[in-house]
């Protein structure tokens, strides 16, 4: 034996390498095989284990989902045995190592030499050296047999764990197909709802029953005629009660069940068949629908009968009508009477036949269910015959009277009821008499068709004057509806008043509105600022002209009148709010605008609803505020009894208001000293004296102690209280004069902004009027007549219209901005009116309405003219209309 050697590196010996093939067959073999055999094992035996447990109940799914996920377990035994055993077994130094643990001598020797055989450095210091290792190595190597190195091998005991259920196995197979087939089938597809095979076959049983509430009932199981197995006897169970045992008697099995009250689970148990029934306890039958079928007269127009539930034992019908009753049972009846009369069922249901209903009519029915069981009680069932009668309308959400913009949807809810059908619900408006309106608009929309069932009627209406071709102008709405009742005239509701305004109109009269309420929040102001020098004059009385009665009453009425301009404020603030909220639906008005009046609406609520009711409490308290006590003695009768005390306060001292003369009568006093010094603000308690008696007494004597009687201290002074409301009320008015300023300012940019859209918007329409001019062009542009000239012709006089439309619109503009102007003061108005007035634009609108027929391509360049004019004018207008966009 030798090494061999190769050019470069040197090789182990043929005989070691063939040993080490051989070793590492037999690893890779006896570990194969191990992984092969327990995979099969797992599988073979979850087959015999869902087997028995077949054989005991119906495998639920979930064991059979683990026993397939085992069994799918072991095939990773298999790739997991290759990757262990062969992959990482290839080399010699891994069978190297592998050796080592069986023995350990000859595997270190021989992972060294293989180190050594790939070791260059170990070679160029002694070849000759490693070659001798490698021979020996090799020598002690012959005499080893590694194929008794195989780690652990267990393959023997694989076999023989594999050979016993695998024959098991095959036997099931070879004696009872059907069962083996059954449960390999539930083993390898347990997801799947497939019926287990029992040996013992019976017919479909039910897996719910019903039985008479508080009664014994009867549970039969019967032999299919291919059943492998008649087992003598059976049980049933239910609960922890005693078992019910059956024998076998003509090819089935009867269980006498006892009674039951509550719902409960029966388990059938006969031979390997198992079975579980839910049994579910009922009372005696009652009928569980009672149906009218009203076949109405035909004027309602209803060709298929109406039904009614009536359970309630009565209903009411239109006169005339024919009347058949439906009854239905909870269960299959037997046996059912009508008015002592029998009657035969069907199923569950009974029936009486049709009847014609002029007046009342009764009927008693009674029944008996599959079970043989009655009803507790007749059912007695009453049916009135009455007039048809009109329907009722009710609307919500809808305002009696309001300003609208033609383009706001306007929504609601209307509620019609009607005793035999609701016919249709709509919409009916008609102007209302306006000289400035030439065509008073006129119509009706219906909101919903009903229907000879549809007694109660609820849905949402939608009021657009724009979608309904309304043009601007007052209109009165109404809801009618109708119902089938020939010759009845609609029933209206009250009417609601609208006012429609297109945006323009809206923004002005919005803005007019505006200017109202601040109008009226200036006189809130000065209603303050009149309350507010009041109560300055109040507070510049000296504190004993404040005691006086008329004083007091005076600070009290200055009180509530501030409360008063507090809740007027409340109001104002209330109405601002909607107004803003109005404004936000028109195109016309600016963001900007609008968010700077909310602010202000925000400040003066917080001044309605806390400063100025602030200022009204402490005004109350000041004419609440305890009068000074004064020094002047009054007279005083006789007195009997000691005086001990001592100072200012004791007997005999008067009170402001005591000049009126009293009767003298003598008082019996005993009166104590105390240490407190009246001097330093001590002394009874004004208050002490208020009460008067209404007619002198003589009474027994009472000891008493001088000073406040324990009482605390008294209640700030009336001056300090109208004081402090003076001070209050100095910084709400300034803070009431800067948001009057701000809103001033706002409002003459909301007319400005107007005035600025109103102008863009006649721009927009004079460049529109231009297009429409150029696309006729073609076939009227210098020519007085063609042959074909009908529709440009038509055109052209719509747009004569409409310009001499635009220049009333103009007229208005500049009527609106003379007054603002009169009213603001605002020059750059007064500029952009006068360049107005001075082009003459109404005069050349008007004119070019009448030469726009005939000069067609110097109207396009006027239209091009005024568009371009009024919007420089617009643009002019933005500074001080600025804030709102």
């Amino acid at each position: 034996m030798s090494v061999v050697r190769s050019p470069g590196q040197l090789q182990l010996p043929e005989s070691l390498q063939t040993q080490l093939h051989q070793f590492r067959r037999r690893v890779w073999s006896v570990k194969t095989l191990e992984a092969v055999l327990a995979t099969a094992f797992g599988v073979v035996a979850a087959f015999l284990v869902l087997f028995a447990l077949d054989r005991v109940w119906d495998t639920p799914t979930w064991p059979r989902v683990a026993l397939f996920l085992a069994a799918a377990a072991g095939f990773a035994l298999v790739p997991l045995a290759l990757y262990r055993w062969v992959w990482r077994n290839r080399r010699a130094e891994q069978l190297a190592r592998l050796l080592s643990r069986k023995h350990p001598l000859i595997g270190d020797q021989l992972l060294g030499v293989i180190e050594l055989a790939h070791d260059d450095s170990e070679q160029k210091r002694s070849r000759r050296l490693v070659e001798a290792a490698i021979e020996q190595v090799a020598v002690d190597a012959k005499k080893r047999d590694f194929r008794d190195a195989v780690p652990s091998p267990k393959h023997k005991l694989w076999g023989v764990l594999v050979a016993v259920p695998a024959v098991a196995a095959v036997a099931l197979f070879a004696l009872v197909p059907s069962a083996a087939s059954n449960a390999w089938s539930r083993l390898v597809s347990p997801w799947k709802n497939t019926p287990r095979y029992t040996f013992a076959a019976f017919e479909p049983l039910p897996s719910k029953t019903v039985v008479a509430h508080g009664e014994p009932f009867s549970l039969v199981a019967k032999l299919t005629g291919t059943t492998a197995w008649k087992p003598e006897q059976g049980q049933a169970l239910i609960g922890t009660r005693q078992p019910v045992v059956a024998k076998l008697r003509d090819g089935q099995y009867v269980f006498d069940m006892p009674a039951q009250t509550s719902p409960g689970t029966l388990d059938l148990s006969i031979g390997d068949f198992r079975h579980r029934v839910t049994v579910d306890p009922a009372f005696r039958p009652e009928l569980s629908v009672v149906s009218a079928e009203v076949a109405l007269p035909g004027y309602l127009g209803r060709p298929q009968p109406l039904t009614k539930d009536v359970r309630s034992g009565s209903t009411a019908v239109v006169k005339g009508s024919r009347v058949s009753v439906l009854a239905t049972a909870g269960r299959e009846l037997s046996a059912a009477w009508i008015d002592g009369r029998p009657a035969s069922p069907s199923a569950r249901t009974f029936a009486v036949p049709s009847l014609l209903i002029d007046g009342p009519r009764k009927m008693e029915f009674r029944w008996k269910d599959e079970f043989g069981l009655e009803g507790k009680e007749p059912f007695s069932l009453t049916i009135n015959g009455r007039d048809d009668e009109a329907p009722s309308l009710g609307v919500e959400d809808l305002p009696r009277q309001k300003v609208i913009l033609d383009s706001e949807l306007l929504s609601f809810k209307v509620s019609a009821q009607d005793d035999f059908g609701v016919k249709v619900v709509g919409l009916e408006w008609k102007g209302v008499e306006d000289p400035t309106v030439s065509s008073p608009a006129k119509g009706e929309r219906l909101l919903a068709a009903g229907g000879p069932d549809k007694e109660n009627l609820t849905l949402n209406g939608t009021f657009s004057a724009k979608s309904l071709g309304i043009e601007p102008q007052p209109i009165q709405l109404r809801v009618f509806a109708e119902d089938y009742f020939p010759g009845r005239e609609r029933v209206y509701t009250a009417p609601y008043i609208f006012y429609v305004l297109n945006a323009e109109q809206h923004a002005i009269w919005l803005t007019e509105q505006l200017s109202k309420w601040h109008r009226q929040s200036l006189e809130v102001r000065d209603r303050e600022m009149q309350l507010f020098e009041t109560n300055k004059q109040i507070r510049d009385l000296s504190k004993e002209e404040l005691d006086q009665p008329d004083t007091r009453r005076k600070i009290e009425a200055q009180a509530a009148a501030e409360k008063a301009n507090g809740r007027r404020l409340s109001g104002l603030v209330t109405n601002g709010e909607d107004l803003v909220r109005q404004a936000m639906r028109n195109p016309e008005f600016g963001v900007g605008h609008l968010e700077k009046w909310g602010e202000m609406l925000q400040i003066l609520k917080d001044i309605s609803g806390t400063r100025m009711p602030s200022v009204a409490d402490l005004l109350k308290q000041g004419a609440q505020a305890p009068a000074l006590a004064m020094a002047t003695p009054k007279p005083s009768g006789p007195t009997a009894g000691n005086v001990r005390a001592s100072g200012s306060g004791g007997p005999g001292e008067t009170k402001p208001g005591d000049d009126k003369p009293q009767p003298v009568v003598p008082a019996v006093v005993d009166r104590e000293s105390q240490h407190e010094n009246y001097a330093k603000g001590g002394g009874p308690d004004p208050a002490d004296d208020k009460a008067k008696p209404s007619s002198p007494s003589l009474s027994l004597a009472t000891t008493t102690l001088g000073g406040k009687n324990g009482k605390g201290g008294p209640p700030p002074p009336a001056s300090d209280a109208v004081n402090e409301a003076v001070v209050q009320q100095q910084d709400l008015l300034a803070e009431f004069e800067k948001i009057s300023e701000e809103l001033n300012k706002v409002l003459a940019n909301l007319e400005g902004s107007t005035l600025v859209k109103r102008l863009k918007a006649a721009s927009r329409s004079q460049y529109k009027i231009a297009g429409r001019i150029n696309d006729q062009v073609t076939d009227t542009f210098g020519v007085s007549s063609v042959p074909d000239a009908a529709a440009p012709a038509k055109v052209l006089a719509e747009m004569s219209q409409q310009e001499a439309k635009g220049s009333q619109d103009v007229s208005v503009i500049m009527d609106d901005m003379q007054s603002y102007f009169e009213r603001r003061q605002f020059l750059t108005f007064k500029t952009v009116l006068e360049d107005m007035k001075k082009q003459d634009v109404i005069g050349a609108l008007r004119q070019l309405g009448d030469d726009l027929k005939k000069e067609n391509g110097v109207s396009i360049a006027q239209c091009e003219y005024w568009s371009d004019t009024m919007d420089r004018w617009a643009e002019d207008l933005v500074d001080p209309a600025s804030g709102g966009t």
